[in-house]
């Protein structure tokens, strides 16, 4: 038989690790218990709600897409260049427009039916609501450089339609400072047209022939040339 191993009593002394682990584990848990059960339902909850502000929140978005994308369907119908529209038609996809933005303000489709409603008033000679579309849409968007684009655009053109040739030129030199050539084009020959009602020819012509450097070959261009040869006389 072989020698028994011989039990030191040092050791028959120390306290048994897992044990000891366990023993504090529980007397933390027990003197604890409260504030573990209470954080751990804080915590639930936390989740819970959480997750169905995200699935609303979803589901809000969904529905103002599907609203928005009636809206507009609506609006290219009657907005086609073939077609005529009515006052009630316009009137009545305006008030569409009007849903989303009311019950959907946050989302992405209740703010760019600012935009779209801010059009129909353009087209409808309502400059005063126009602008006041259009500003409050750059306002809530800060980024996407063509809506900001067209939403300038079309504001420039709903203080022209009102008469204020200057906040007109100020909104025209917003969209030359975004730097886009396409848009520059329109923004110098829309601030040439200012100029000029203003009595301003100088910076008419600076504006037209600026037109003229960067879109030459536009359906405009021949009637902006006689503009400058007039102006010039």
């Amino acid at each position: 038989m072989g020698r028994r191993k011989k039990i030191i009593r040092k050791k028959l002394k120390e306290p048994d690790e897992f044990v000891s682990l366990t023993e504090r584990a529980y007397l933390f848990v027990t003197r604890y218990v409260k504030q573990v059960i209470t954080g751990g339902i804080i915590l639930l909850v936390v989740v819970a709600v959480l997750f169905f502000y995200q699935r609303w929140e979803k589901k809000k978005e969904a529905d103002a897409e599907r609203r928005f994308s009636g809206a507009v369907e609506m609006y290219q119908v009657v907005g086609s260049p073939n077609r005529e529209a009515s006052l009630a038609e316009y009137k009545n996809i305006s008030e569409k427009f009007d849903e989303v933005i009311s019950g959907f303000p946050g989302t992405l489709p209740g703010k760019l039916s600012l935009l779209y409603r801010g059009n129909i008033h353009l087209r409808l000679a309502e400059f005063g609501e126009a602008i006041k579309d259009y500003q409050a849409f750059l306002q809530k968007i800060s980024k996407g450089k063509l809506y900001r684009l067209l939403a300038l655009d079309g504001m420039g053109h709903a203080y022209e339609g009102a008469k204020d040739y200057e906040k007109a030129l100020q909104t025209y030199q917003k969209i030359l400072e975004m730097g886009e050539s396409i848009y520059s084009a329109n923004a110098h020959l829309n601030m040439g047209t200012c100029y000029e009602k203003l009595g301003k020819n100088k910076e008419a012509l600076e504006n037209y022939k600026a037109f003229l450097k960067i879109a030459d070959k536009s359906s405009e261009a021949n009637v902006v040339s006689r503009k400058i040869s007039l102006l010039e006389k």
